[in-house]
């Protein structure tokens, strides 16, 4: 594995490795006798030349899979890994898991394919003129909202899209500019994207400037961890496009939320979730495939998992992603609701 474990985005790469963790301590014991799971855990602090000296040092323990997070990071390692051929668990949220043509990525995550869709039906339903879309400037972002959801956006709503993209190195002080520009246009809507800094910095930003108001600003996933750091009246009417097992979870995804919380003393986000179930991906693939096989038959047994998990069916698409779900949903007081669009 190799993920931010220290540094400002530390917690992303603490909830994909104790959600794999846990998952491989839960059901390892089914797998065939003889065989066993482990995990190398390497720190890649957040920065992609970290993350290639990681790669260098564990391509030497011949790794039967490789994970990495978060973008930059996969981006600096992805095609070496591609080059040896080892399936890839790459947690990005790019339109596709291969957004390079590589063809060793999957990925059991939500997508920007799955939250622009939501987005985009928001904004129909607004009948949204003016939408001010900021995000931060990254290939996967650049694509999926300066580009995709922009173009449908004008093309098919006929509004005016106007971009206001950011560094990933933004400064604290750059978040007030960032929010005035985005003030100047008088939007109907606004879309915000990116890390929990940037959504928090963004939000504290708007705030004052009376930018957000009631049901006219859709956050990122990451808003659903910026809120543990936001306050409710920060958070209150912010959009989010949601997994569907946050905003009403079944008796047995709150029996493992409480497990979770009894292991590591926290609750689990969703990036844990989708983590447990990529080891138990893992964990169903190993029954399949014997102590020699290939890298392709091991990316093909993984493929074919369908199972259930935590966060829903375990099953994954052509393009190699888990075939999962967003629904747009509100905060109140704190809590996400579901937001009905018929409403």
């Amino acid at each position: 594995a190799n993920f931010p474990l220290s540094g400002e985005l530390a917690f992303y790469g603490g909830e994909f490795r104790d959600g794999l963790s846990m998952a491989v301590a839960d059901k390892g014991a089914s797998l065939p006798q003889g065989t066993f799971i482990e995990f190398e855990w390497g720190d890649n602090r957040f920065s992609p030349k970290d993350a290639a000296t990681v790669l260098q040092r564990q391509l030497q323990k011949s790794p039967t899979i490789y994970t990495s997070a978060l973008k930059p990071q996969v981006m600096a390692v992805e095609k070496e890994v591609a080059a040896a051929g080892i399936p890839h668990l790459a947690w990005v949220l790019d339109l596709t898991p291969n957004p390079t043509g590589t063809k060793n990525n999957f990925r059991t995550w939500v997508s920007f394919k799955l939250e622009t869709d939501v987005f985009f039906e928001y904004a129909n339903k607004r009948k949204a003129k003016t939408v001010v879309l900021s995000y931060v400037s990254l290939p996967s972002s650049e694509a999926a909202y300066g580009k995709s959801l922009a173009d449908r956006l004008r093309q098919e709503l006929g509004a005016n899209v106007v971009i206001e993209s950011y560094n990933p190195d933004v400064g604290a002080g750059d978040y007030r500019n960032i929010a005035a520009r985005i003030a100047s246009h008088r939007p109907d809507l606004v879309m915000i994207n990116g890390f929990i800094p940037h959504m928090v910095g963004l939000i504290k930003a708007m705030r004052p400037l009376g930018i957000i108001k009631e049901g006219n600003t859709m956050a990122a996933l990451d808003m659903l961890d910026a809120a543990e750091v936001l306050s409710p009246e920060e958070s209150e009417g912010m959009l989010v496009a949601a997994p569907p097992f946050l905003i009403d979870p079944s008796a047995e995804q709150k029996a493992w939320i409480s497990r979770f919380e009894r292991q590591f003393g926290r609750k689990p986000s969703h990036h844990a979730a989708f983590a447990y179930d990529a080891g138990l991906t893992i964990v169903d693939a190993a029954k399949r495939v014997n102590v020699t096989a290939s890298s392709q038959e091991w990316l093909s047994a993984i493929l074919q998992t369908d199972i259930e998990g935590v966060t829903g069916r375990i099953r994954y698409a052509n393009d190699q992603s888990l075939i999962t779900s967003l629904q747009p949903a509100i905060y109140r007081h704190g809590v996400l609701v579901p937001l009905a669009l018929d409403r």
